[in-house]
């Protein structure tokens, strides 16, 4: 089952090395790894999309939370978070092919950053599931070049612990 893991840590060197070496010392592999800074600039967000049963997912939070430079860890799997990850997607597409593909564009909700003579740069900033359906509906056109962020989450407003973080530490 795909497992959303979010951890508060250090903003320091080194920290995210020894975040990753949790996963890869017990061969869980890491689909997804965004970090950023906090509101406070001292404090980092890891957020982690990976594939672990329950069992395995319980360990890896166990295991992060024992590291000296994580002040806290949540699965937010269960919470129905709020996803998103961006896309920049060049697509081969010459003058004629250009209306359809502005079409889906607009379907999806992307933007057009660049549109050269043989193609053209689309950027989408969704929930990742949609994301990879615009991908596939790029298909036809030509994938030329295709970049991701990763996957960014926040717990839902109707989600209760929601209330439990200030914005200063999520």
């Amino acid at each position: 089952m795909q497992r959303i893991l979010v951890a508060l840590t250090d903003n320091e060197p080194g920290v995210l090395d020894r975040v990753a070496s949790i996963f890869r010392r017990r061969g869980f592999n890491i689909h997804s790894l965004t970090v950023s800074p906090t509101l406070d600039p001292d404090v980092s967000r890891i957020t982690l999309v990976t594939d672990l049963d329950d069992r395995a997912a319980r360990a890896a939070k166990s295991f992060l939370e024992r590291l000296v430079n994580v002040h806290s860890v949540e699965d937010f799997t269960d919470a129905g978070p709020l996803l998103r990850d961006t896309a920049l997607i060049r697509v081969a597409a010459g003058p004629a092919d250009r209306p359809g593909l502005f079409q889906l564009a607009a379907i999806f909700r992307a933007e057009i950053l660049e549109v050269g003579p043989e193609s053209a740069v689309l950027a989408c900033c969704d929930a990742p599931e949609r994301i990879r359906a615009f991908v596939e509906s790029l298909r036809p056109y030509g994938l030329l070049e295709f970049g991701r962020t990763g996957v960014i989450a926040v717990r839902s407003s109707g989600d209760p612990a929601s209330a439990l973080h200030p914005a200063a530490s999520f």
